[in-house]
């Protein structure tokens, strides 16, 4: 299959005006050569960003690397990113947020990588940064990644999930992807007010067959204040979000059920609830800000474990971790609660 570029990196945009200048301006000024084609999608925001990208657009001398697609309405970034996915017309694809931005040699050696190995997914490593572009010291050990291949079958999804720890960020910035992957797999963003990215790497890191981690910082995540979900400086919470959190969440918890004959599975399965520990220790520790009141019965049915105890009692790996979980979603509501709550003075998170 042939394609009229190499590259092309796709962003949705909107409410950036503060950052989007900066974002356009590392994506224009790669060192990559290869042809490039830069699709923006406008999802009508409030703000000027666009007149700022549309300005650039004529005064950088790359100006005419962007094409600008306009959703018919404020659709939200899930369907601005699955826009980018009908629209891309590179061999491979690299996601950017337009309130972050690109090490100005990310696509060189990511590109270079890709070819070298034959890569479905190429992952970077990422510097988290405040608003001027100093280190945040924020930069988690899953995104700051070793120099890996990883070119069999399951070796990329056995990596992520080795251990109960974080080893592999579950963003979809920052991986350049061939796009006949996406299409053959038919992958796409879910609807969802936030967090498509990380349904979208559920759903796709099983898939992938051959992958390459680099140790290079190639995008710089910046850390906003006021961000949708730093609870710890809002008044209010709408329980909506809250139980938006856990739809989410419960997805990936559910979709660990379709890897059963997978190497990684037990240890997937813990992982994914502890995923959901933390959502609801975040939620018990702001209740009082969540309007209307978020019931106990609420919070047990998200640790539900989505597997029996009988399969859990086979496990030979993380057996009493998905047995504990197993048996904080089985209690009553309000002892699970009480034993939720019990765990997370223990481990500090409340």
């Amino acid at each position: 299959m042939t394609y009229p570029y190499l590259i092309t990196i796709g962003m949705p945009v909107y409410g950036v005006e503060k950052y989007i200048r900066k974002c356009l301006l590392s994506v224009l000024d790669q060192t990559f050569e290869g042809d490039t084609e830069i699709l923006v999608v406008d999802d009508l925001g409030p703000d000027k960003s666009m007149d700022i990208v549309k300005e650039i657009q004529t005064s950088h001398p790359k100006g005419h690397k962007i094409r600008i697609i306009t959703q018919p309405k404020n659709m939200g970034c899930w369907a601005a990113r699955n826009t980018i996915l009908n629209e891309a017309k590179g061999k491979y694809l690299l996601l950017v947020d337009s309130d972050d931005y690109l090490a100005l040699d990310a696509v060189e050696k990511m590109y270079r990588t890709a070819e070298e190995y034959q890569a479905e997914a190429v992952y970077g490593s990422v510097e988290s940064v405040d608003e001027e572009g100093h280190s945040a010291n924020f930069s988690q050990g899953d995104m700051k990644l070793p120099f890996k291949l990883l070119l069999e079958k399951d070796s990329l999804a056995a990596y992520a999930n080795q251990n109960i720890h974080a080893t592999l960020y579950n963003f979809i910035w920052n991986v350049l992807l061939r796009t006949d992957f996406i299409k053959k797999n038919h992958l796409r963003f879910h609807e969802t007010r936030f967090a498509d990215d990380i349904l979208f790497e559920t759903d796709m890191q099983p898939l992938i067959e051959r992958a390459v981690l680099l140790p290079d910082d190639t995008y710089y995540y910046v850390l906003r204040p006021g961000s949708l979900s730093n609870f710890q400086i809002r008044n209010e919470i709408k329980l909506s979000e809250i139980e938006q959190y856990i739809k989410i969440y419960s997805y990936i918890k559910n979709q660990v059920k379709t890897l059963k004959d997978k190497s990684y599975y037990e240890t997937r399965c813990a992982k994914v609830m502890i995923y959901m520990f933390y959502i609801m220790c975040g939620a018990l520790k702001n209740r009082e800000k969540i309007k209307p009141h978020l019931t106990n019965k609420t919070i047990r049915n998200a640790m539900r474990h989505p597997v029996r105890v009988r399969e859990i009692l086979r496990f030979k790996q993380q057996r009493a971790a998905n047995l504990g979980f197993w048996f904080m979603g089985a209690l009553p509501p309000f002892l699970s609660v009480a034993v939720l709550k019990l765990v997370a003075k223990k481990k500090k998170l409340m």
